[in-house]
């Protein structure tokens, strides 16, 4: 009976210690939907607007209207766009400090990124450095800092704090520089690299889906540090409010995360198009 009595335990035990962090995936879960709008958005006013703006019905054209305005003059766009994507980078690197193999993750993300690169290519909207290239570059820079730092978790969160403060705020002298010296930049191959890599300049290097190193991979940094030193149990700072489970519509999302960013798109169109075929310009999918 105490054996079986101290294994109930330990069973017990270790199915606490695997429960996730519901502020995480709650946050994750919120900023994935945004995404999915922000991009269903660009569907419309984009890819399907020639179709259905030729049907001719006032409310099908307000909403293509509604949609290419959302995505061209939206000052709310905009802004919540820089924050979604800062706090992807800080999740990120936040749950780099609870993953047991943070290679095995970034080299996962690697390939999806990767057959996300070359299924855009032959699209004709080649995605060479998206959000997801970022995280996969960010993930396995994380893993090499913590290998070189012998998995000291104190060690390793300085570094990365020092490091993403740095780049968050040498990007701002960079971006700075390049906007006022941009024939400079575009005469040297090294600052051409950090020019049109690191801060993203549109023109010469393109990429439909475009996230620079510089500043992003500094939030994920700064992320890391804050999950090493504020989840230091890996338990949730805020289990109270997650008594009723009223986040888990939103955390589901924010668990499957990685998928959604490689299929959502797919996903999107296909179900925009079917409601084309049957409600919208019946026969016809609406973007062929």
């Amino acid at each position: 009976m105490p054996n079986a009595l101290l294994r109930k335990m330990r069973g017990i035990s270790a199915k606490k210690s695997s429960e996730r962090i519901w502020e995480l995936d709650f946050l994750r879960g919120i900023c994935v939907l945004l995404m999915v709008f922000d991009h269903a958005m660009y569907d419309i006013g984009h890819l399907f607007d020639a179709a259905w703006l030729a049907t001719g019905k006032d409310t099908i054209i307000r909403l293509v209207e509604l949609a290419r305005d959302y995505y061209a003059n939206s000052t709310l766009r905009e802004t919540v766009q820089h924050i979604v994507v800062w706090i992807f980078a800080v999740l990120c690197g936040i749950s780099c400090s609870f993953s047991r193999s943070n290679l095995k993750r970034g080299v996962q993300a690697t390939i999806i990124a990767s057959i996300i690169t070359i299924v855009t290519f032959f699209m004709d909207t080649t995605i060479k450095f998206g959000i997801l290239h970022m995280f996969a570059f960010s993930i396995l820079l994380w893993w090499l800092i913590d290998t070189l730092c012998c998995h000291n978790k104190m060690i390793t969160a300085g570094i990365c704090l020092f490091l993403g403060v740095m780049i968050i705020t040498l990007n701002e002298g960079l971006t700075a520089a390049y906007r006022d010296n941009q024939s400079i930049f575009a005469a040297d191959n090294t600052y051409y690299f950090i020019g049109r890599f690191m801060l993203g300049s549109p023109t010469d290097f393109y990429s439909s889906d475009y996230y620079p190193i510089f500043p992003t991979t500094g939030y994920m940094l700064v992320g890391a540090a804050v999950g090493i030193l504020i989840y230091p149990k890996k338990k949730s700072l805020l289990p109270w409010l997650g008594k009723y489970d009223w986040y888990k519509p939103f955390a589901f999302w924010g668990k499957i995360a990685i998928w959604v960013y490689a299929l959502h798109q797919v996903v999107v169109v296909i179900v925009l198009a079917i409601i084309s075929f049957i409600f919208i310009t019946p026969g016809s999918l609406g973007f062929i």
